[in-house]
């Protein structure tokens, strides 16, 4: 019997599909998910903080619990009634922010690819150096408890480098600024567990979805990270910081509750940060605001450069990455010494207490800023450039403001080394990007780059200014 060749291919696709849709992919996902479970119950035998069921619940279901939050039905039904709206179209904006927030997370993706990239990538760029400011501190932490990292913002590779350093501990969730709502780099931070937040949203049914996702998070003991500054430092300096992830974690803090809420600071220094020139640009006002496509045209000329250094063999590491963990902060003990509890204060004193305790955690923030050898040098050659520069005359002053920041405590990305290996590594970075150029005599600044080494000199003012 002959059968058309137009009638025997489709019928040949159609049994492939079938056999893929009724054998293949059900037996697959039977094997993968096997598989997914031996890494979940490998990490929680290896990590001091377990992957907590909540984190590893699907997309969808969070979605539905977030959709069905008596708290957030009660805010949706003051919204329709606020905007005359239906309950159809006020039902369907709820599922729209829950499925913008709620992140997809991928356990295998966060600790075997984008593990592996994030170590190789972190190490190829930077030296990488962590320290603690008391180790014996963070190793007492409770492993149970909601453990919520604050720091600073110095560069967006912030995201990659905490998370390389810190997957050692836990999957971290990040919440993430909507400058990273872009394929496909949104699709990738939603399966490492980030969520996305929009900074300045004054929708008040966006707001509540946000408030609860976060605090069921925070109550299942999803291990977080949070920048309070919110955006990068345009001067260097630390930033006020702005309280609203602080202000929905407190909100609902059972201090009789079976977990406590440990917020443990961390302190971020780079010898470059890759977002110094645009940031810096923006404080002096010499360059317009660059579009998304100018941005994006930076970068690749970024990338290309330096692609085409290590084509050459001339490219070198940006110098040092320090990553510094500070003295954890207990908010039960914090509430036993306040005596009085968040959830029952007036509004007026509440939002006191909440501005009260980000000051000291933008202040414990502040302390665990390490010192790299690019702002240590940075901040003496701009006390000592009135012209030429001798590097004996440079390396006194970096020996003076060591000893300076040893007295008050500060961390040190090289803690044993002497003056001199600050000042041959600050200087050779600063040479290399034609900030600092050497002559006979000694070292002179290029005039037109004193914003840029105050940008870094700033990074480490606070901590010999007071």
């Amino acid at each position: 019997m002959f059968i058309p060749l137009y009638i025997l291919i489709p019928v040949l696709i159609l049994a492939a599909f079938a056999l893929a849709e009724r054998i293949l992919l059900p037996g697959l996902r039977v094997v993968v998910r096997r598989k997914v479970r031996r890494l979940v119950d490998d990490l929680n035998e290896r990590l001091r903080l377990r992957l907590q069921p909540f984190k590893l619940t699907r997309k969808r279901i969070v979605e539905q619990m977030l959709v069905h939050d008596p708290e957030v039905a009660q805010a949706a039904k003051e919204y329709r009634e606020a905007k005359g709206l239906t309950w159809d179209e006020v039902t369907n904006l709820v599922r729209a922010y829950a499925r913008e927030i709620v992140p997809r997370f991928n356990v295998y993706l966060y600790y075997r690819p984008s593990h592996w990239v994030a170590r190789h990538i972190a190490r190829f760029l930077y030296r990488v150096r962590v320290s603690f400011l008391d180790t014996r501190a963070v190793a007492a932490v409770d492993t149970e408890s909601s453990i919520i990292f604050v720091m600073n913002h110095r560069s967006n590779f912030d995201y990659l480098l905490v998370g390389y350093i810190v997957a050692r501990i836990s999957a971290v969730s990040y919440a993430v600024g909507e400058w990273a709502r872009v394929w496909p780099l949104d699709t990738l931070i939603r399966r490492m567990g980030g969520y996305f937040v929009r900074r300045n949203a004054s929708d008040p049914l966006y707001r509540k979805v946000l408030e609860r996702y976060v605090q069921l998070s925070t109550e299942s003991g999803v291990t977080q990270g949070i920048f309070p500054e919110g955006r990068l430092t345009r001067d260097g300096r630390l930033q006020e910081p702005r309280l609203g992830l602080l202000n929905y974690v407190l909100k609902r803090f059972d201090p009789a509750g079976p977990r406590d809420l440990i917020f443990v600071p961390v302190g971020l220094n780079y010898d470059r940060v890759f977002e110094d020139r645009t940031q810096t640009f923006a404080i002096a006002g010499t360059r317009p605001r660059a579009s998304a496509m100018g941005a994006a045209a930076v970068t690749l000329r970024f990338v290309g450069k330096n692609l085409w250094l290590l084509v050459r063999g001339r490219l070198h590491r940006f110098g040092v990455a320090c990553v510094n963990f500070g003295v954890p902060l207990s908010i039960k003990k914090y509430i036993e010494g306040l005596g009085k509890d968040f959830r029952w204060m007036p509004p007026d004193e509440y939002r006191a207490e909440v501005l009260r305790l980000g000051t000291v955690l933008m202040a414990e923030i502040a302390r665990a800023v390490p010192v790299t050898p690019v702002p240590l040098v940075s901040r003496v050659l701009l006390r000592l450039a009135n012209g030429v520069v001798p590097e004996k005359d440079l390396e006194a002053g970096v020996a003076e403001e060591m000893a300076a920041l040893q007295a008050r405590g500060a961390a040190l990305s090289h803690p044993r080394s002497p003056a001199a290996k600050f000042v041959k590594l600050g200087v050779r970075m600063l040479v290399l990007r034609r900030i600092v150029t050497r002559i006979e005599t000694g070292l002179l600044v290029n005039p037109d780059e004193r914003v840029l080494l105050a940008y870094y000199a700033n990074s480490i003012a606070h901590l010999l200014e007071g």
